[in-house]
């Protein structure tokens, strides 16, 4: 499976195994943050076991099970980017766990956020966690049931973008990986804007995890065109 045949296997799950993720996953997760980490100038790392954050219904709002490992999602409070940047390579490592058959979640408050385990240095910032690990092959009811109250309708394909002119076919299969990517409560806020060649991406920044949402829909349309998008809310294609 490559990243964008992860796009259209990726489902959210809430419920997990209890198990450590094999070894040899583990290290690839951890050896990818590290890269990632270098290259983005973030903080992120890997818990194998981060149980006592998560599973007791007073922390999770039940809402998830069987949590063990989790990504920590941070960086620098001084990294103009930085929520950005989370989105961006926080779906890279969902994208890279789901090759490893490892089902994952964004999840922003459903943790206990005060745990000693998410400690971080005062000029670091903790944004959001990714629970990382083997789930069971189908969604269970539960998951079915809770994919359903939180999910709004999927919008088209034409209500990802604004164009004076008809766009290419590599641009509209762009939207339809954007149109896959996972945002805040679905609500799909990203909008791309195609003017005479020049593409930008924008969000408009009334929620604190819209900018997250901006790095996920940047991530899935680089990976569906080739074409890079710098940092920033409006930024422009290379």
């Amino acid at each position: 499976m490559n990243l964008l045949e992860a796009i259209d296997a990726r489902k959210s799950r809430r419920t997990y195994f209890n198990i450590p993720i094999e070894k040899e996953k583990a290290a690839i997760l951890q050896d990818l943050i590290t890269t990632f980490n270098v290259e983005s100038t973030l903080t992120m790392t890997f818990i194998e076991d981060a149980r006592e954050a998560f599973n007791s219904i007073g922390k999770s709002y039940g809402m998830f099970k069987g949590v063990c490992s989790v990504m920590v999602m941070k960086g620098l409070k001084a990294d103009f980017h930085l929520k950005e940047k989370v989105g961006y390579y926080g779906e890279r490592l969902i994208l890279e766990a789901t090759c490893l058959k490892l089902g994952t979640c964004w999840v922003g408050a459903t943790f206990d956020k005060n745990n000693i385990l998410f400690a971080v240095p005062e000029e670091e910032e903790l944004i959001c966690v990714i629970p990382v690990g083997c789930v069971p092959e189908d969604e269970t009811f539960k998951e079915r049931m809770l994919r359903g109250m939180m999910h709004r309708k999927t919008k088209s394909i034409e209500q990802f973008y604004n164009s004076n002119a008809l766009v290419p076919d590599w641009f509209l299969e762009a939207m339809k990986a954007v149109q896959k990517a996972p945002s805040t409560r679905n609500t799909q806020k990203v909008m791309f804007d195609y003017q005479d060649g020049k593409i930008t991406a924008s969000v408009p920044e009334t929620y604190h995890f819209d900018l997250v949402d901006l790095g996920i829909a940047k991530l899935h349309f680089e990976l569906a065109s080739g074409k890079m998008m710098p940092w920033g809310n409006g930024s422009q294609t290379i």
